[in-house]
């Protein structure tokens, strides 16, 4: 793996711990807190993950992305401005929860039982982190925004394109939840849904991540996911 460059390894890497993840999990098996996840822990999903990654690995370096190691992102940017920003967000996340109230802005955060007890809940979220951001950022992103302003476009407009992926991939994760709302509601409450997920934590916090991907590189994504999760899931949710 010589000729491989350093982001390239990295990413690889990131793979790998996926795998050891799921070998884990083999010799120490969890009840995921969310019905239907398991298929994201299996072989397949991963090699597919890999492989849809590693597209977007090389689609993001046409696109203006920083690479996975960029030489001209120094650590402060990759590590230590994402980690503050994930745990901002992980306070804002259970502070309502703390005074016995809920997170109206963050669709998860009702109280429920969504969480993975301690210790488990540090292999499952790593887990987690990595997975989602390699395919909501490394990928999703990235391909929409070579696709639209590199292919389309012919290399014009990319930022705003990039913006507008963004916003589009920070959807995926609070789409259930909407689509639970917009039962039975009109267009006008439809509208007031919409507005509400723009403004929530979950969603704002996906568009954040998208810009530390560009700016920073996927690992910023990564330890911001990871940071948030170690407040959310990992003080206060696997260890109440």
């Amino acid at each position: 793996m010589k000729h491989l460059s350093t982001s390239t390894r990295i990413y690889f890497g990131l793979i790998a711990l996926l795998v050891l993840i799921k070998i884990f999990f083999l010799v120490s098996p969890i009840t995921l807190p969310i019905a239907g996840n398991e298929g994201v822990f299996s072989p397949l999903t991963i090699l597919t993950l890999g492989v849809l990654g590693f597209v977007g690995l090389l689609l993001a370096r046409r696109a203006g992305f920083a690479d996975v190691w960029d030489a001209r992102v120094t650590n402060r940017q990759r590590f230590l401005i994402p980690c503050i920003a994930g745990l901002i967000y992980g306070l804002v996340t259970i502070a309502p929860l703390l005074s016995g109230a809920s997170n109206r802005l963050h669709p998860l955060a009702t109280g429920s039982d969504v969480h993975v007890k301690f210790p488990l809940s540090i292999p499952y979220y790593v887990y987690g982190a990595v997975f989602l951001e390699i395919f909501l950022r490394l990928f999703c992103v990235s391909i929409l925004v070579w696709l639209i302003s590199n292919v389309i476009l012919r290399g014009k407009w990319q930022t705003p394109v990039f913006w507008l992926a963004a916003i589009v991939v920070a959807f995926y994760e609070p789409m259930p939840y909407m689509m639970q709302d917009f039962a039975g509601t009109t267009p006008i409450g439809s509208l007031y849904i919409v507005f509400s997920t723009v403004i929530s934590s979950l969603f704002i916090s996906n568009v954040i991540a998208a810009y530390l991907s560009r700016k920073y590189g996927i690992l910023a994504a990564v330890v911001m996911r990871l940071s948030h999760y170690l407040v959310w899931h990992i003080i206060y949710g696997g260890l109440t």
